[in-house]
């Protein structure tokens, strides 16, 4: 609840710095491009998280409005954060950070499995995921379905490479023939549509659930995003003892989304973490702190609270990743976590719309863990060190959950085929850790 008041105080706040945009400044009159830019300006005085280096107006007029972004020097290992997109750009940008990605397809996953070295006719294409709003769940395919035929093309052997990776080789309008078991069915009819790609992938490693999480998004193929999808996942794993979550490679996303997700893992009175946060406050940029606990989400304890984690990550694990896992460090201290170093990025952005239809993207919140301790430009360090895309990750993740006492399964018992789950990748890179103002 206070998550939502404090997220409805800064709306109005927004509501009000715009009247201010409108009135403009007693004397001042600005018109076209010039207006985009005083406007801007007062966004950044209004919202940017180090307002001493906002300089007076006078010293950006006659500026691109993105120049004086820049100007601001907001950069992070060569990646700049506080940005300006132009009205051209700005619903194409809004689009990308609040979707995941979209695509033509029948939105299913698949891998290519060898079964035979010596014999490749042999190979074949299992399925891996299917996005639960789609062609493909409609049509009735079903995970670890083994694809035979698309339309009568064989989908074994060489076909079966040249069908792993594309989508457009497929008919718009195609008849699946798969093994299930041991029975073979026709599938009716699957005609392609516009999908949007999940977020979250429940698999196993030697029968212990494996939960990647590619981005933290407000819409995916769940309408409720990447967290009601995580929540279903940790619901369909109820009473397992120790879980893995793979967030290598993840680039962050909606801060609520990955903070909510972290709540379903903590104690409802344990402080997660906290953020030092600008906004506008009576056409001033005033700092406000709020402190995140499970009890700001949920009314109960999380599905997560009881299980003992495993968190794989990497040096691209970014953002609001990081800011999941720095929950737990906090509130879940046995938490293990191998890989590398994450990313180091631990400052969020707000996106605004302006009222000339722009896009202001900018840096206004620092977070902090409990003690004071930030994880900006340091990272999570990892308790054990591994390569993140070799056999080693994965031999010292089941090391990492054998050490809480719990077995292991011989053989991957939700997949029926080889003992590691297959990769699920975002398409997107810099995604960071965002709120949306409209």
């Amino acid at each position: 609840m206070a998550f939502t008041i404090l997220c409805n105080m800064r709306i109005v706040l927004l509501f009000c710095v715009l009247l201010v945009f409108a009135c403009g400044e007693v004397g001042m009159e600005i018109t076209g491009e010039e207006q985009e830019l005083y406007q801007n300006h007062r966004l950044l005085k209004a919202y940017f998280y180090h307002p001493e280096r906002v300089q007076q107006y006078a010293v950006y007029e006659g500026m691109e409005v993105d120049s004086m972004y820049s100007s601001l020097k907001d950069y992070l290992k060569g990646h700049r954060y506080t940005r300006y997109f132009e009205p051209a750009k700005a619903d194409d940008m809004l689009d990308y950070i609040q979707n995941s990605e979209r695509y033509y397809s029948f939105g299913f996953e698949r891998v290519l499995v060898i079964e035979d070295t010596l014999d490749r006719s042999r190979d074949t294409l299992v399925v891996t995921a299917v996005y639960p709003t789609s062609p493909a769940a409609s049509g009735g395919l079903k995970k670890r379905d083994k694809l035979l035929f698309a339309n009568d093309v064989p989908l074994t052997g060489e076909d079966a490479k040249l069908y792993r990776g594309s989508d457009t080789l497929f008919s718009a309008n195609t008849v699946f023939k798969v093994l299930r078991g041991d029975s073979i069915f026709t599938l009716q009819a699957m005609q392609k549509a516009q999908v949007l790609s999940s977020t979250v992938f429940l698999d196993t490693l030697y029968g212990v659930p494996f939960i990647s999480v590619t981005e933290f998004t407000a819409n995916t193929n769940n309408p409720q995003g990447t967290y009601q999808e995580f929540k279903d996942a940790l619901q369909e794993i109820r009473g397992a003892k120790s879980a893995v979550i793979d967030l290598r490679g993840n680039p962050g996303g909606s801060i609520y989304h990955c903070t909510k997700m972290a709540a379903e893992l903590s104690p409802l009175n344990e402080e997660m973490l906290y953020d030092i946060s600008h906004f506008p406050y009576h056409n001033k940029n005033v700092i406000d702190t709020a402190h995140y606990f499970a009890r700001n989400f949920l009314n109960k304890p999380g599905d997560g609270v009881e299980i003992k984690w495993v968190i794989m990550m990497d040096a691209r694990s970014a953002s609001c990743s990081e800011r999941f896992a720095a929950i737990l460090k906090s509130t879940r201290p046995e938490t293990i976590f191998v890989g590398q170093t994450t990313y180091g990025k631990g400052i969020g952005q707000n996106y605004i719309k302006t009222p000339l239809g722009g896009l202001a993207g900018i840096t206004s919140l620092q977070s902090y863990y409990p003690n004071g301790e930030t994880f900006h430009e340091v990272g999570i360090i990892p308790t054990i060190y591994a390569e993140p895309h070799s056999d080693e990750i994965y031999e010292k993740t089941l090391q990492a959950v054998q050490s809480f006492g719990f077995g292991l399964a011989k053989r991957s018992a939700d997949l029926g085929m080889g003992t590691l789950p297959p990769k699920h990748t975002s398409g997107k890179t810099d995604l960071g850790a965002y709120e949306l103002l409209h």
